[in-house]
């Protein structure tokens, strides 16, 4: 049997969603949320095996807040649930670490499927974003980092510090800095925060 965590901002969505799941026969429980805040207080007192989680969630990214949850709850499944379909929302929740991806207009048999999927430790995709994410159309964008680049952008998503990231790598301070500016050059962004997003977003590291 399954609990299922709903979280969304739209009451009509989590309503429709709760109705729908209750005719599952493999699922136990449902709990709907309707902002972060009650997302955390929830996971912090029960269990779920899965957790439908809007994309865009009131004022929080679903992809941003994804490794948060994972630190509540390391075991439970995360598919994402969203009314975008292009290629680069879906290649970019899956770099983020969701296991399967639904529309909010996917079907019955779609949701029934990604469920019993992911909890078999399979990745799931609706029929309707497959094609969006086999697309191999991001490949001239990509961001060409050294591979030096990528052992210190890999070790900043990680939150080591500079003197802990010299030390792994034995290197100076000095050139840890040097390669984390020439890697913010590249990727055009200002601060460590807006590096980190974009990494993972463009799949150059493992959340």
């Amino acid at each position: 049997m399954m609990k299922i965590l709903l979280a969304d901002d739209h009451f009509l969505v989590l309503e429709g969603l709760e109705v729908l799941l209750s005719t599952f026969e493999f699922v136990e429980k449902t709990q709907s949320v309707l902002n972060y805040m009650e997302l955390k207080d929830v996971l912090e007192k029960e269990s779920f095996d899965v957790l439908l989680l809007d994309i865009h969630f009131g004022k929080h990214d679903g992809r941003e807040i994804i490794q948060e949850i994972r630190q509540l709850m390391p075991k439970m499944k995360i598919i994402a649930l969203t009314s975008h379909s292009d290629s680069e929302t879906i290649k970019s929740s899956v770099n983020a670490g969701f296991e399967g991806y639904l529309l909010k207009i996917d079907g019955r048999d779609d949701i029934e499927k990604a469920l019993k999927a992911v909890t078999n430790n399979e990745k799931y995709f609706s029929p309707k974003t497959k094609q969006a994410f086999f697309e191999m159309n991001t490949s001239k964008n990509k961001v060409a980092l050294t591979e030096r680049e990528k052992e210190v952008l890999q070790l900043i998503v990680q939150e080591n510090t500079t003197k802990e990231i010299a030390e792994q790598l034995c290197l100076s301070e000095k050139t840890i800095e040097t390669h984390r500016g020439n890697i913010m050059l590249k990727l055009e962004v200002k601060n460590i925060a807006g590096m980190v997003k974009k990494a993972i977003m463009q799949g150059l590291v493992s959340a």
